[in-house]
């Protein structure tokens, strides 16, 4: 559970009314709903964001954990009314899409204290970058001998049957597809070399999991050895005593931003813009980028830290060494994509 002294709380309470312009407690008795994404998002948000946000405002937060497409299509069929939550969390596809939707709010950073210490690439117009995030290979080290190096090893013919992957619903799942496509020498204009290779690995896939959380649960319960995997996920496992290591590929490191943004219709928009601004904080950052959970800061205050550094980046201008892609240009041909995995890929 987060901790959170006397003092941190009277400095929390003096950033709500920033906020709010009330004092911390004004909003006792009230519900804040947010969406969170599952597994180790919903774990870390439950232990440390929610406790943090209550201490601050005396209001309570209904997480619920869903994939950044459910929370479009749900804010989508709710426009015009009540949003079903208050908070969205999405990544920089998804978002996008959000935007162009109508479904999101543009971000009024005054209402918004910490904002203001966010690295200015994470101060998006429509929310901010509340971690980076980043994928590369997590093995099992007790059948994986050897630790892989390039996403190539992944069709190494020992690894048949013992190869996981998640489907396009995830933005691993397509993050891995972009950088396949990257390397066989497509485009995100045309994902044909990507769908190719991607065939030649069927003979090693033991599963295409949904999500996250379903995805880790093939580690946890050894019915893969080795796949594409989120570094935070992956080193959440192994703190639980699963037998998983996480590797970066030689290739480049993929990544993305995670954001969060107030909801068009939000029932409660002062207490979305005081939850938002907990997760930007240097003290939930700070708690966060901790094992097990491993999150990478964005507020410019926290110096990273930990696996953090060690595994991932020592300085913000180490994230500038990841491999990105047009997000723009993913949105238009998503749904072909999806459509086409399940079709050729998916088993």
């Amino acid at each position: 559970m987060f901790d959170i002294s006397r003092r941190s709380l009277l400095a929390g309470a003096a950033a709500a009314a920033g906020t709010s312009l009330l004092p911390s407690g004004a909003f006792a008795a009230e519900e804040l709903v947010a969406a969170t994404f599952g597994g180790t998002w919903a774990n870390v948000h439950k232990q440390i964001l929610a406790p943090y946000f209550t201490k601050k405002t005396g209001a309570t937060v209904a997480q619920s954990p869903m994939l950044a497409t459910a929370q479009i299509a749900k804010l989508t069929a709710a426009k015009g009314g009540p949003a079903p939550f208050d908070v969205a969390m999405l990544d920089e596809g998804p978002a996008l899409e959000a935007i162009d939707a109508g479904v999101i709010a543009k971000y009024d950073a005054s209402k918004s204290p910490n904002f203001a210490s966010l690295n200015k690439k994470f101060q998006g117009e429509y929310g901010p970058a509340i971690t980076m995030q980043a994928i590369g290979i997590a093995y099992n080290p007790k059948t994986v001998k050897a630790p892989p190096t390039s996403w190539a090893d992944l069709w190494k013919p020992e690894y048949k049957g013992r190869v996981g992957i998640t489907s396009l619903a995830s933005t691993l799942g397509l993050a891995f597809l972009l950088d396949i496509n990257r390397l066989e020498g497509g485009t995100e204009a045309s994902m044909e070399p990507a769908f190719k290779k991607l065939k030649t690995l069927l003979p090693n896939l033991a599963a295409v999991s949904a999500n996250f959380g379903a995805h880790g649960a093939l580690f946890q319960q050894g019915e893969v050895d080795i796949g594409v995997q989120n570094f935070k996920f992956a080193e959440e496992l192994k703190a639980k005593g699963v037998p998983i290591e996480f590797v970066r590929v030689s290739t480049g490191t993929p990544g993305w931003k995670t954001t969060m943004h107030v909801v068009n219709g939000a029932v409660k928009p002062d207490l979305a813009y005081a939850y938002i601004d907990s997760q930007l904080s240097a003290e939930v950052q700070s708690a966060m980028q901790k094992s097990p959970w491993n999150v990478i800061p964005t507020n410019s205050k926290v110096p990273y830290e930990g696996l953090v550094a060690s595994k991932i980046a020592k300085t913000p201008a180490d994230l500038d060494k990841m491999v990105f892609f047009d997000w723009q240009k993913v949105n238009k041909g998503r749904a072909d994509w999806t459509a086409q995995f399940n079709r050729e890929i998916r088993v």
